[in-house]
């Protein structure tokens, strides 16, 4: 395993093909290249390239692939994801009175006029990240901070701009309005709503509500 460099529209191109938070992007090549699934993940996610079309175009020497073993793929000029540790804590069932609490608020946002009208998936993005926080402050930190939302090696979400930068130079940090959370927007929109999603569930939010939010963001 090497580490290499791809272009920006060779990164977008490949973290699209991303189907939920966690996938390595040995699985996703495995997947475009329709070859067997492997039972070991070795790469962050959102990374991606095929090593054997890299190594067919830039070969590496041997001596340099036995300083470089770990094969972890960034756009040009992004730092390498940074290693993180997550410490799973205990979520307690909430009470269906409180969720429901959560739904009403939420939906009150997702069908105002100014959400309805707005045209821009970050913006709404963050409307709903704003929302969840503010429902329910401590069951949203518990959802960002699980290795379920933030993936074994990649931050997503984090308290200050600096953590998300450096993660990587083209990570568009945006601070989640009224919050004191971070949080990047350098995605797709399928990629948000699957960042999204990952927080609902967190916070134990009804499907029917993620399903809702799902068509402002994936058109099917």
């Amino acid at each position: 395993m090497k580490i290499i460099e791809v272009d920006e529209e060779l990164y977008q191109f490949i973290a699209s093909h991303t189907q939920s938070i966690g996938e390595s992007a040995s699985d996703i090549l495995r997947r475009l290249l329709n070859l067997p699934t492997s039972s070991v993940s070795s790469v962050a996610l959102g990374a991606v390239a095929a090593e054997s079309a890299v190594a067919a175009e830039n070969p590496v020497s041997e001596a340099k692939s036995a300083v470089k073993n770990d094969f972890v793929l960034e756009p040009s000029a992004e730092k390498p994801a940074v290693e993180k540790t997550v410490v799973e804590k205990t979520v307690k069932k909430q009470p269906e009175q409180f969720i429901s609490h959560i739904v009403n608020k939420v939906r009150q946002v997702i069908e105002s006029d100014a959400f309805q009208e707005e045209t821009k998936a970050v913006v709404r993005f963050l409307a709903i990240l704003t929302a969840l926080y503010r429902t329910n402050p401590e069951g949203f930190s518990l959802a960002i901070e699980s290795e379920q939302v933030q993936g074994r090696t990649r931050v997503y979400f984090a308290r200050d701009e600096a953590t998300l930068l450096a993660a990587g130079t083209h990570t568009k940090p945006k601070q989640i309005p009224d919050t004191p959370y971070w949080v990047i927007t350098n995605n797709n929109s399928g990629r948000k709503m699957i960042m999204l999603e990952g927080v609902m569930r967190g916070m134990q939010l009804p499907e029917a509500l993620i399903e809702d939010i799902r068509g402002y963001f994936i058109v099917n």
